[in-house]
């Protein structure tokens, strides 16, 4: 009996094969994979469990949550990205340019871009902060972005997501080995091209912000343009420190001659020898020397009585920001005056600037001079003396 009762269930077995209904080892199944959002979905196609397994073996553990995961990193394992855009003024852009890419990779990075006027570097993200240091030595930092994007827990999701991926992959790898029907093995082809798209986006996606994170970036910008317009920021109440440096930048100056009235003189000083002032109304007196160094001195009401401190930082933030000059030396002469200097670049020479504030407690007084610097560096102590000459 025993006997018969084999024979009869392996003949069942063979039938049921012929009839296309799957005995245990092939029990009809839909596969989990896992959808872009590294969710369990089901694609409803039929595959095959694997006959390995227990119908009753105990599921594995949940994958932990990605909040759960990335808030247990520690925090000196945090992944962060560091990046920095710095405006700067400089005498010269070019030199400028090579000093920062010189400066990156004596620091292990790299140049990623440039051009006229900005230049854009990596560094490993430990040089970071000495390479921002060194950058702003190169000249008078007037805007500083820095920026510290924390990916961790992206990055611990995407892993995730990846791990599910390739699970997922070899499931479909697997089956495909046992797949013994044409239609099922075409799905299961399909879906495997499918995972393995998406498992290599999702591992090129994880490459990319690591590079990231290894590798800061910083970018900075120089504008040197004689013909750019003001700087970005609050437009300033006073409008003749605004005009600061106009005439370096634009030339603008008097055109035409004019004598002073009887009673409209200008401010008054002892322009250098060799200056013919040619120009002066009520409030306004310019010079020049037959070589084109310029001089001019313009007063204005010293509102609400300001400090000489108030004006000169003012005035110096001014030039710096919206005039690109470098400041070289600046100091206060006594009496309420104070003095600023500087340089920049002009249509491709170097030219040199000299702004002296002098206040009462009604009038505060300008006195400009310009100049390129092989004309006017001759002539500075004599320009200064003359500055020094204003009677207020």
């Amino acid at each position: 009996m025993k006997w018969l009762v084999a024979v009869s269930l392996a003949l069942f077995s063979s039938l049921a094969g012929c009839m296309g209904v799957a005995t245990r080892a092939q029990v009809p199944a839909t596969l989990e994979t896992w959808d872009s959002d590294g969710a369990a979905s089901t694609i409803g196609l039929v595959a095959y469990k694997d006959a390995g397994r227990s119908a009753d073996a105990p599921a594995p553990n949940p994958e932990p949550a990605p909040s759960e995961a990335a808030a247990a990193v520690p925090k000196d394992a945090r992944q962060v990205i560091y990046s920095a855009t710095l405006s700067i003024v400089v005498l010269s852009p070019a030199l400028a340019q090579a000093s920062v890419k010189s400066f990156a990779e004596a620091l292990g990075g790299w140049m990623s871009e440039s051009d006229a006027r900005a230049i854009t570097v990596r560094v490993p993200a430990a040089q970071f902060e000495p390479l921002l240091e060194r950058i702003g030595q190169l000249g008078e930092v007037v805007d500083r972005s820095v920026r510290a994007e924390d990916i961790t827990e992206t990055l611990v999701e995407l892993d995730l997501r990846i791990d599910n991926a390739r699970r997922a992959r070899e499931r479909l790898l697997a089956h495909l080995e046992r797949s013994e029907k044409m239609e099922d093995t075409l799905r299961i082809e399909a879906e495997l091209a499918r995972v393995t798209v998406e498992l290599e986006a999702l591992e090129g996606r994880a490459r990319y912000l690591r590079s990231q994170v290894a590798m800061s970036t910083i970018r900075v910008a120089f504008d040197r343009s004689p013909s750019a317009p003001r700087g970005e920021g609050p437009l300033l109440p006073f409008d003749w420190i605004a005009r600061l440096g106009n005439a370096l930048v634009a030339g603008s100056v008097e055109g035409r001659p004019k004598r002073p009235s009887l009673f409209a003189g200008g401010p008054r000083f002892e322009p250098p020898s060799a200056f013919l002032r040619y120009y002066s109304d009520r409030d306004t007196v310019e010079a020049m020397n037959a070589d084109g160094v310029r001089i001019k001195v313009h007063r204005e009401d010293n509102y609400d009585k300001g400090a000489l401190a108030f004006w000169a930082k003012l005035a110096r933030a001014e030039l710096v920001r919206s005039r690109a000059l470098v400041v070289t030396a600046e100091r206060e002469l006594g009496e309420d005056r104070a003095l600023v200097a500087g340089s920049r670049e002009v249509a491709g020479v170097l030219h040199d600037y000299l702004l002296v504030i002098a206040r009462t407690k009604d009038d505060v007084y300008s006195f400009e001079a310009w100049g390129p610097r092989e004309l006017f560096a001759p002539l500075a102590a004599e320009i200064e003396a003359s500055a020094l000459s204003l009677r207020r």
